[in-house]
């Protein structure tokens, strides 16, 4: 599995003039061709992000359905059975050791995705975000394709 982040959807929506739609624009048609998906993190990025944007029908759908919109799987934190106090325990836990590999909050939650999903691949724009910081292969929509 790859994981993506938001930073591809809002390209692809709404920067058709940025220097790297063309190829993000690729990446985006070739998503069926694998098993990717978004954190619940990053589709909460991206839906805030997009909000400026979106009429309230179109948030909605990415919302509630961007798992459709984009053929891609939404990932939640795994043991979704814990009590509330548990699981906000366990994040705070976790942010704070990501923190410590000097990243914000949401590229914090969005590799500890990563990690516990064990996912193949980063496929971010902003590889400098993560490179360094994980184990994990960080590459550009342009590199994965490259490699395919």
């Amino acid at each position: 599995m790859i994981l993506l982040d938001s930073n591809i959807f809002i390209i692809d929506r709404f920067f058709k003039r940025d220097t790297h739609y063309d190829v993000n624009r690729r990446f985006v048609e070739r998503l069926p061709a694998w098993e990717a998906g978004i954190s619940i993190y990053g589709l909460l990025e991206t839906c805030g992000l997009a909000s400026f944007n979106l009429s309230p029908l179109e948030l909605a759908q990415w919302y509630y359905h961007f798992d459709q919109v984009y053929n891609v799987r939404v990932l939640f934190p795994h043991h979704l059975e814990r009590t509330a106090a548990r699981f906000f325990d366990d994040l705070l836990d976790a942010t704070y050791r990501l923190f410590l590999r000097k990243m914000t909050f949401v590229d914090a939650v969005i590799l500890m995705t990563a990690e516990e999903y064990s996912v193949s691949h980063l496929i971010t724009w902003n590889k400098k975000h993560f490179e360094g910081r994980t184990d994990i292969l960080v590459m550009t929509p342009e590199e994965f394709l490259a490699a395919m």
